[in-house]
């Protein structure tokens, strides 16, 4: 089952590297996280990151879909980030204060992500008083035991 819940967060600082998603195809997320884990740069953000018990995600690792300029468009930079201020070599940039809607994921596969994020478009969204606010969109690894994966959703109350 999957629970969401709605969280008012700050803003906050995240480096990281990116790559060029050209549309859905769901694999390239998964060559540049195996690529960002060969190559010791997930290891090398994991390390940079802020305490998790004292960050806004309390996660050492995330993805962040750079969807901010048009939610819509699926062409986007997708990051492989940490919560961190000036890693040498990897670029900086800031995630806005607002709404999310977090989706906890079912399961402690890439499914759970891809099932979390389903029932935001697909299911939650559309019934809700919500509509995407113009942010990213994060995947976050929690340093919780219960919680391998989690879709923020930046959301905004209908107008």
């Amino acid at each position: 089952m999957i629970n969401v819940r709605i969280e008012e967060k700050p803003e906050f600082t995240v480096s990281g590297t990116k790559v060029w998603i050209s549309g859905q195809d769901n694999e390239l997320f998964g060559r540049f996280w195996q690529e960002c884990n060969e190559n010791g740069t997930t290891d090398t953000l994991k390390k940079a990151s802020t305490d998790p018990m004292e960050n806004v995600t309390q996660s050492r690792i995330m993805g962040i879909s750079r969807v901010e300029e048009d939610p819509d468009n699926r062409a986007f930079d997708f990051y492989i980030a940490s919560e961190s201020e000036n890693v040498e070599g990897f670029e900086v940039f800031q995630i806005k204060a607002g709404k999310w809607a977090i989706f906890t994921g079912d399961g402690k596969d890439a499914m759970a992500l891809i099932r979390a994020e389903m029932e935001a478009f697909m299911n939650w969204l559309p019934n809700s008083d919500y509509i995407h606010d113009f942010r990213p969109e994060l995947e976050v690894y929690p340093e919780t035991e219960d919680v391998y994966v989690e879709f923020w959703l930046p959301i905004k109350e209908k107008e």
